[in-house]
């Protein structure tokens, strides 16, 4: 009988990894990545992904727990409804609809002081992270710990993650659930 992480690691193998395409990430255009959505919008996707990024997020002791855009949403939210924590995300653009004085990035019902997670579903450059890191350091949020489901290996994004991090003084664990490698099996 198969782990939930070896089954949502052959559905993501199966599902969402895209070969000889092109694919506009924020930093470049690479022939090979995963559509995460193939994942995150199919029951069984949101299960396993889900209840594997719960186990990460257990032992915190956190009030919310949001990440980089609406690809990874329904795996956030599964892990949340698990722990009985709310949910947030940074939007892929400032809020345009609403109160004109209080335009956002951040969609979320924490406040400042609030111990929270991140959560990624696929880093390449790293660059949304950072961004949501940034954000959520400007609403007052604390961060526990970022977990990433996939590195996708093109490009050394968990590392600009951990530098960030470094180089800002912040002591947040970061883990990864998946390389490219592991979901290939290479």
């Amino acid at each position: 009988m198969e782990t939930p992480r070896e089954e949502l690691r052959q559905l993501i193998a199966r599902r969402a990894f895209k070969n000889d395409s092109h694919f506009k990430t924020p930093s470049k255009i690479v022939d090979s990545y995963f559509d995460f959505l193939e994942i995150s919008l199919k029951h069984k996707g949101v299960q396993l992904a889900g209840d594997l990024l719960h186990q990460e997020i257990k032992d915190l002791d956190i009030c919310a727990l949001g990440g980089p855009g609406h690809g990874i949403l329904s795996i956030i939210c599964r892990a949340a409804f698990l722990q009985k924590i709310g949910v947030f995300y940074i939007r892929e653009s400032s809020k345009t609809v609403g109160d004109l004085h209080d335009p956002r990035w951040l969609e979320s019902r924490i406040k400042e002081g609030d111990k929270v997670a991140l959560a990624a579903d696929v880093v390449l450059s790293g660059s949304l992270v950072v961004r949501a890191i940034e954000e959520v350091m400007q609403f007052g949020g604390q961060i526990m710990k970022i977990v990433i489901l996939i590195d996708s290996q093109d490009g050394d994004g968990v590392e600009k993650i951990r530098r960030f991090l470094a180089t800002n003084m912040m002591d947040i664990p970061v883990s990864v659930l998946f390389t490219r490698e592991q979901i290939l099996d290479r």
